[in-house]
């Protein structure tokens, strides 16, 4: 399990969060080696020049290096287990390969995918995702990063396997030009989660969600968060707890996330309507 040390200030109230292997150990396994210790600078505006947290992801993947004519490169948020969209709906590998289908024309020779853990196979898959989306683009090659992916402020990344998080702020803010932990803007949300429980805030109790799955690495807090503000009427959290039902498929997940995306699907979510029709007529 990813574990991190935090701190908190403002109208939270101040406190130091440790998530150690007694939070729910059995619950976020995940089957890495993760060890060690990195800080993360943390950004006074009032002092430093700081970007958004949510906004400093698409700023610093918009410096990535696109690979030239022969490579494809996508920039999309990951954990060991799914893609996330700009709206952080999950994406599932078929539905990412046959978006990138038009774009691989007779000069690209492979895809290099700038996204956490895709490279990595956890605890009850058989496949990283990058190997996924190899099979769902026909056995074209696919190339993920190996472990939590960072990108320095001139474009280049490097990725790591830390244990341990320290800073982070809530709401994380940036300093622009130090190196950014993709994962981290989502994973500050965790620490505000009883108050957007409590404010009844569903949207960001779905990015609280998807900072349990891409920076916790924990797929199970991911769901029960999901649905928490799937309850709240969030149809791309309803969405999102029911695909991950779906690929746990333990007994009484299929009836869950049917009515989960029954529930998206009346409120007019034209994904969820699709994906019921699909888990129907299989």
């Amino acid at each position: 399990m990813h574990r991190m040390f935090r701190f908190f200030t403002g109208f939270l109230v101040a406190l130091v969060l440790c998530i150690n292997p007694g939070l729910a150990s059995a619950e976020c396994e995940h089957g890495f080696h993760l060890e060690g210790t990195l800080s993360v600078k943390d950004c006074d505006p009032k002092v430093d020049d700081c970007i958004n947290g949510i906004r400093s992801i698409y700023e610093y993947g918009q410096k990535l290096d696109d690979g030239g004519d022969n490579l494809l490169t996508v920039s999309i948020m990951s954990s060991p287990w799914r893609f996330y969209g700009p709206d952080m709906r999950i994406i599932r590998p078929k539905e990412l390969a046959e978006s990138l289908k038009s774009s691989l024309d007779d000069k690209v020779k492979s895809v290099v995918l700038y996204a956490s853990w895709t490279e990595n196979t956890p605890t009850g898959r058989t496949k990283s995702l990058s190997q996924e989306l190899s099979e769902s683009l026909k056995g074209f090659p696919v190339k993920g990063i190996d472990g939590f992916l960072w990108i320095k402020g001139n474009g280049d990344y490097y990725s790591t396997k830390q244990a341990f998080t320290v800073g982070g702020m809530f709401p994380y803010r940036h300093k622009t030009d130090d190196d950014l932990m993709i994962a981290l803007p989502y994973g500050s949300y965790i620490h505000a989660q009883d108050y957007f429980a409590k404010e009844k805030d569903a949207e960001s109790l779905r990015y609280a969600a998807v900072g349990w799955d891409v920076f916790i690495l924990c797929p199970e807090k991911a769901l029960a968060t999901f649905e928490m503000a799937a309850a709240l009427s969030d149809n791309i959290s309803a969405y999102n707890a029911a695909v991950i039902r779906l690929e746990r498929g333990q007994e009484g997940d299929f009836e869950a996330a049917s009515k989960l995306l029954t529930q998206a699907a009346n409120a007019g979510d034209e994904k969820a309507q699709a994906l019921l029709v699909e888990i129907k007529t299989k």
